[in-house]
């Protein structure tokens, strides 16, 4: 290295999905990686290019991420950008929780409000480092989700927003500009086309594992595969008195598990305390077995259709049942109790629906091959039969696949399908599935952030004992 240069290196991981078993190996390898490089008189860096959270990790789920942030810090990270996985899971409000925990910044200069055009709370769009000397400024931007519309945000595409944000920060003196993104690699690539000047991309979100960094537009891009498999690391030499790169390369390293850090480990610990706590508090009673079956009617099916018929105030509710995890047993129940019942992540709806097009939705969720459908975000479940409240449904499996619904009654009366009903459902069935409903989702009214998990606990204390049974409600001929 020249005596009138700085070495800059930048560490970097994405798409952890609460793989925290990986995060005491990478943060030996930084630490050890931050020595060798100070002892040359360089300076480390160390990035998240989004995803670290999954509702997998039960740990990660119940703290809606906050704890693998908790954990992140730990292990000493720098910067990150907002991915998908908490923000959409959970809602952008939850941006707010996760940087409030998070000792570094979380970055997203694409996420606004729809209606006002301000940026999420807790979303920071960019950064002005000085490191050695050198003027680092890094943008943020996260991956284009139509599911923030849901919670009445936006993410947008970020080319415009990242040239703005360059020339700003060229104008207050940045030698180097950097886009931290969980845009996806193809998304990257599109971006280091559109907008000149970019020195460095560092991604995350299409799992790509790049051995060495792609160069398009003179501009690096690198992404470290997934679930901590790899530490990506980036060189860069610059001139300390003009600001221009001397060299640049990258590589990923393999994580190595011969070394730990005992303080995440320590860390990790912790959290997996904390939650332990949150888990065996009582919220209520059953005075029965909430059984869940995928292909029939079963207790805890009915218990969520009448919590969201409760909740949004409705003549009638349908929700499927791979929605559901596990049974309820019959006694006191748990927030863990309801946490390993339903993972689910489905935000309670309410919207007007004919008679008619709530008879196409039955028909079209009791399809064979739509019951049997695995949906990635059921989390390997199967969509399963809806289950319904304030109505009465008799169908025949074994009749035209498109036609099998032969009764409807609600209450004690046929359906009128030329009158419009109250429905309640989830974003699931009211968005998701559009052949499900046809729905203008600008007439949809979501409860949110709340989750199907919360619903229940809040349905539950004020029930509570419950009392739910197999009762017909949706029955084949």
């Amino acid at each position: 290295m020249a005596s009138d240069s700085t070495l800059l290196t930048i560490l970097h991981t994405n798409d952890l999905h609460a793989r925290i078993e990986q995060l005491p190996f990478i943060s030996a390898m930084v630490k050890r990686i931050r020595r060798e490089v100070a002892d040359q008189g360089g300076h480390t860096l160390l990035w998240d290019a989004g995803d670290a959270e999954d509702r997998i990790l039960l740990e990660s789920d119940v703290t809606k991420g906050t704890a693998i942030a908790s954990m992140m810090n730990a292990v000493g990270y720098d910067i990150a950008v907002a991915g998908n996985s908490a923000v959409v899971t959970y809602g952008p409000d939850n941006l707010a929780r996760l940087a409030e925990e998070a000792n570094y910044p979380i970055m997203a200069a694409n996420l606004s409000w729809s209606e006002t055009g301000q940026l999420v709370e807790g979303a920071v769009p960019y950064q002005l480092l000085e490191v050695g000397g050198i003027k680092l400024g890094v943008i943020g931007v996260t991956a284009l989700s139509n599911a923030f519309a849901v919670f009445g945000a936006r993410s947008f595409d970020a080319a415009p927003v990242v040239k703005e944000l360059t020339a700003h920060l060229r104008e207050r003196g940045a030698d180097v500009v950097a886009v931290l993104s969980h845009l996806g690699l193809e998304e990257d690539k599109a971006l280091a086309q559109a907008v000149a000047g970019l020195h460095l991309i560092v991604g995350g979100h299409t799992h790509d594992t790049l051995e060495e960094p792609l160069i398009v537009n003179d501009t690096l891009i690198a992404q470290a595969g997934a679930h901590g498999s790899h530490l990506g690391r980036i060189d860069l030499e610059v001139d300390s008195s003009s600001g221009r790169i001397l060299s640049r390369a990258g590589h990923l390293i393999p994580v190595d598990t011969s070394e730990a850090d005992d303080e995440v480990i320590e860390a990790i610990e912790e959290q997996v305390e904390q939650v332990q706590a949150l888990l065996s508090r009582p919220i209520g009673q059953t005075t029965t077995f909430l059984d869940v079956n995928y292909f029939q009617e079963c207790a805890l099916g009915n218990l969520l259709a009448d919590v969201l018929r409760d909740r949004m105030e409705t003549e009638i509710a349908f929700v499927v049942a791979g929605q559901l995890d596990e049974a309820l047993r019959a006694g006191m129940v748990t927030f863990g109790d309801l946490c390993r019942a339903t993972s689910s992540t489905g935000n309670p709806g309410r919207a007007e629906m004919s008679g008619r097009e709530i008879l196409d939705a039955l028909n079209y969720a009791l399809r064979p091959q739509v019951i049997e459908e695995r949906p990635t975000p059921l989390r390997g479940n199967p969509q399963g039969i809806p289950h319904v409240s304030g109505i009465k449904v008799t169908y025949d499996p074994y009749g035209d696949p498109h036609e099998q619904v032969v009764e409807v009654l609600v209450g004690t009366e046929p359906l009128d399908l030329e009158r419009r009903y109250s429905v309640a459902a989830t974003d699931w069935e009211l968005g998701e599935l559009t052949e499900y409903t046809h729905l203008d989702q600008r007439e949809v009214t979501y409860d949110v952030p709340t989750v199907m998990r919360e619903a229940i606990e809040e349905y539950m204390v004020e029930h509570s004992p419950v009392s739910v049974t197999v009762e017909g409600r949706i029955q084949p001929l």
